[in-house]
């Protein structure tokens, strides 16, 4: 177990008991029309990992649906794709998506629908552009408050990758990161200020760029809604 999944697991054990301790059942609310956030991002793979940062922004259009926009810049470590083909790889993503929400039980459901444009290229070794990645990206998570200030989300998300390999080396790039995946995670989130909030995720894939074939991300991050 990694150093960053051992404290989120702690906290989710504080958190819970000091849900548990208070005696009204608390419901994750909405805070604002508009909201930002930004995060960091580290995506464990077999020699390629990767290390980036994202920007999200979300409107609400109306009480249930609101709009998404996302931008993410990610590098990967410098690593053998193939024989006599090392690569590091920097890759940039766009994002635009809806989100429906609904109360459920003491929280709320949220499900997305995104669509993300992914452009690589080669930085080292052998230079030059890398891949393309087309995605329909669709999302279900469950929020509820517990108490104290501390939210936890469980969720999925399934990429559908449409990816292109590029240059001489655009067959070893499919097979290595062109599978449709799905990602499963677990974020505790803590308001530190009135609207303001920091957040630790870990999701089983890569929750960044969907490419296949992750180990697992860790994310850390600050949301502020208005």
């Amino acid at each position: 177990m990694t150093v960053a999944m051992k404290i989120l697991t702690s906290l989710l054990v504080a958190a819970a008991a000091v849900s548990n301790a208070q005696t009204a059942q608390v419901q994750v609310k909405s805070s604002g029309n508009y909201s930002v956030s930004l995060e960091k991002h580290e995506v464990v793979r077999d020699g390629d990992d990767f290390d980036g940062m994202s920007l999200g922004a979300k409107a609400r259009l109306t009480d249930s649906l609101s709009a998404t926009l996302s931008w993410a810049d990610a590098s990967s470590d410098t690593f053998l794709l193939a024989p006599l083909a090392t690569v590091e790889i920097e890759a940039t993503r766009v994002s635009l998506g809806a989100e429906y929400e609904l109360a459920t039980g003491a929280g709320r459901t949220v499900l997305s629908l995104a669509y993300a444009r992914t452009s690589a290229e080669s930085e080292v070794g052998v230079v030059g552009d890398a891949f393309e990645n087309n995605q329909f990206v669709l999302g279900a998570r469950y929020e509820q408050a517990l108490g104290a200030g501390f939210t936890a989300i469980v969720g999925a998300t399934h990429f559908i990758n449409d990816f292109e390999g590029q240059g001489p080396q655009a067959a070893a790039y499919e097979a290595r990161y062109e599978d449709s995946t799905t990602s499963l995670g677990v974020t505790l989130a803590y308001e530190v200020h009135r609207n303001v909030s920091v957040h630790l995720t870990y999701a089983t894939e890569d929750a960044l760029l969907g490419l296949a074939n992750a180990d697992n991300t860790i994310s850390f991050g600050l949301k502020a809604s208005f």
